[in-house]
């Protein structure tokens, strides 16, 4: 990727006082004004045509990048009931001058109260949503053919992940036998199910995308390590005694499940054979993840704690971190709480390299080396950057005019919130 260096967006002042007196509303006028200079001088030279449109949905919509098209979920337009439709929006491919106005290829009717949690393409112009009643969590996967929204098939549950040719599903309802199951992607034929009664569900892939391996954590304290191919238990560890009625969760990372017990004990497993290879107490845990060469437990009460995936010891801690978004073998970019100031830091020690100031994150659905995100200048737009690891300076990449925030990017595509409601996309530049 071609990077255009855009350079520092200084912070807006209001213009020096006159002796007249300026029209109403001729400061914030003004402003504005300063603010479009400042980001037409940094973007440089913009050029005549660009791949950009804008999705007409309005407030209350979500948004989806889904292959070679965008699908949104907007209410029902002359309806009070909650009613929404699933719309369909082709993928923008050619420049132009302005933004191009999408139209809908197809739209398919969703109850209401229900939400669209995934949405993903998959082979056979096929997509697969997983969605919700959001007050009695009954879920449901849908297979609907890309070129016509017409629905394949429907199975309960939520879609946790899909593969070449596979899914795996959980169910999440208070009311019936919770169930995970792994189908066929192309006729939702069971391969496998096994009962639930589970307080957490993870999984690990090989590099290839493959399903390596499913670790389960009962609520009833049993860890359970399952074949993703047979729905077998390969490795069963029962709760221990002193443990039976507390809290316990499960993740995977590298070659061990990593437990929070009673948000207060992590106990590190080996995969194979559930062996137990050190625990340590940490204050109010709420999750325990791999990052990097470390594991980061995230503390219930804000920040996080950096250990020691070899011995449990701690290596540094920080309670104003929120996370750490993305690692590399010795560096981590963080974001702070309550500031959105993103940093790298040191992963051995949790020292600063390099402050990079308030950004937002762009939300990303595949690997890559550095985080895209954004900086909004009000009722103009935003500028988008690139922000790794390696203690560089975020690169400013693009301007996205009208941008508002809540952005996400798949598939070489960007998509934000405008300051009229609706949605604006455009391609990432090369």
């Amino acid at each position: 990727m071609t990077v255009i260096d855009l350079g520092e967006l200084t912070e807006l002042t209001d213009p020096p006082a006159r002796q007249r007196r300026s029209r109403p509303g001729g400061r914030r006028m003004a402003a504005v004004v300063v603010a479009l200079i400042t980001l037409i001088a940094v973007a440089g030279a913009a050029p005549s045509g660009r791949i950009h449109a804008i999705v007409p949905v309005g407030l209350g919509s979500d948004l989806f990048i889904v292959g070679d098209q965008i699908l949104t979920l907007s209410p029902r337009p002359g309806f009070t009931d909650g009613s929404q439709d699933l719309l369909a929006y082709p993928r923008p491919v050619r420049a132009t001058a302005v933004p191009q106005r999408l139209t809908p290829l197809w739209r398919m009717p969703i109850p209401p109260q229900h939400r669209v949690y995934w949405a993903d393409a998959v082979p056979g112009d096929g997509i697969v949503i997983a969605m919700a009643q959001q007050e009695s969590r009954v879920s449901a996967t849908l297979r609907l053919d890309a070129r016509t929204g017409q629905e394949r098939w429907r199975v309960p549950g939520m879609a946790m992940l899909d593969l070449t040719d596979r899914a795996l599903l959980r169910t999440f309802s208070d009311s019936t036998p919770n169930v995970l199951r792994m189908i066929d992607l192309d006729t939702a034929r069971e391969l496998w199910s096994m009962p639930l009664s589970a307080a957490s569900v993870d999984y690990r892939q090989r590099d290839d995308g493959g399903l390596d391996v499913i670790v389960v954590a009962t609520i009833d304290g049993e860890v359970q390590v399952i074949d993703p191919d047979t729905g077998a238990v390969r490795h069963r560890l029962p709760a221990p005694d002193d443990q039976r009625s507390g809290y316990q969760q499960a993740w995977l990372s590298g070659d061990l499940v990593t437990l929070v017990r009673n948000s207060r004990t992590l106990v590190a497993l080996t995969v194979d054979g559930l062996v137990e290879r050190w625990r340590a107490t940490v204050p109010t845990a709420a999750y325990v993840t791999g990052c990097g060469p470390m594991l980061c437990a995230g503390l219930a009460g804000g920040g996080l704690q950096v250990v020691d995936p070899a011995t449990g010891a701690m290596r540094w801690r920080n309670e104003e971190l929120l996370d750490l978004v993305l690692v590399d073998d010795r560096n981590a970019l963080a974001m702070f709480r309550d500031t959105n100031e993103m940093a790298t830091v040191t992963l051995s020690s949790g020292a600063v390299l390099i402050r990079h100031g308030p950004w937002r994150m762009v939300a990303r659905y595949e690997y890559a080396p550095d985080v895209l995100a954004v900086r909004t200048v009000p009722e103009v737009g935003a500028v988008l950057a690139q922000i790794d690891p390696t203690g560089a300076p975020a690169r400013r990449i693009d301007v996205l005019p009208g941008a508002s925030g809540d952005c996400q990017s798949r598939s070489g595509l960007v998509a934000c919130r405008l300051f009229d409601g609706n949605f604006g996309i455009w391609r990432l530049p090369h």
